[in-house]
């Protein structure tokens, strides 16, 4: 990582891209020393139903402590459905993706398919950082016709020359190569409420094209590692049908604590309130 650091840098630091890329690696999956294990729960909401929700994290952090209370938000806006939910360890719904832990940020798409095995078709990822304000039904509603649901941005809307600042040169290079476009004027997918309809035949080819993304492992080196995968994956041609239903609403699904409480924010119709880290 020191070597594909570019020597003109970057807006982003050599330390920061470093600890984003190495998170994989820094993990805490097992403490033996407070005897805490992996523990994977799956709760029904409600009447239960067809529709799940999942989250993962490591062990004995603030995102595993808040993970827990997502469950309670969401029997608080009236889901009724399921949520699934891993504190520790690494998703392995194949039994293959535990090679891939050290692949950074490669989990949820692995969790999401902890839940297909489970026998849910509609399943979207919850960041741990979140908890639901207004009821969720919409989202998965939206699944079914539409294949997926979460948030975007155009291109270099939050800074010049997005791309060149959060990926290492010569990985927007090999991304360039691979998909023969121009990943710095790709629609850039958010993946912090991010949801798949495994019913869909376009969404199983996408599945494979992530996984042969995980197998390559470069993909994932910049300092948003899974959402420039999603996002060089949902903007090839075949995939990009999913943007332009999502252009009326998909701004909706969360807002951070940072700008609007949680009374507000169901008032001003936002799915989900997303917690400020200290």
């Amino acid at each position: 990582m020191q070597d594909l650091y570019p020597v003109q840098g970057m807006r982003t630091s050599a330390e920061e891209m470093h600890r984003r890329c190495m998170r994989g690696l820094t993990q805490h999956l097992v403490d033996p020393n407070n005897q805490e294990t992996p523990i994977i729960q799956h709760f029904t909401v409600g009447t239960g139903g067809d529709c799940c929700f999942v989250c993962c994290t490591p062990l004995g952090n603030d995102r595993c402590q808040h993970s827990q209370t997502i469950i309670e938000s969401l029997e608080k806006v009236g889901f009724n459905g399921h949520f699934l939910l891993l504190n520790g360890g690494f998703p392995n719904p194949s039994g293959i993706e535990m090679k891939y832990v050290g692949v950074p940020y490669s989990f949820k798409i692995f969790m999401m398919l902890e839940a297909e095995k489970r026998g849910f078709q509609k399943v979207i990822w919850i960041d741990a950082a979140c908890y639901a304000v207004n009821h969720p039904q919409h989202l998965f509603d939206h699944l079914t016709n539409h294949d997926a649901v979460f948030r975007w941005f155009p291109p270099n809307i939050f800074q010049t020359n997005t791309c060149d600042n959060i990926v290492y040169p010569i990985i927007v290079d090999q991304f360039n190569q691979c998909f023969e476009r121009d990943i710095r004027n790709d629609k850039n997918v958010n993946s912090i409420v991010f949801g798949l309809n495994f019913a869909s035949d376009k969404i199983q080819e996408w599945i494979k094209k992530y996984y042969q993304m995980v197998e390559k492992g470069w993909p994932f080196l910049s300092s948003f590692p899974e959402e420039i995968v999603f996002t060089a994956l949902f903007n090839s041609p075949e995939y990009e049908y999913v943007f332009s239903p999502l252009e009326s609403w998909h701004k909706q699904l969360y807002i951070n604590e940072h700008y609007l409480s949680a009374e507000t924010a169901s008032q001003h119709g936002y799915y989900f309130l997303q917690r400020i880290y200290s």
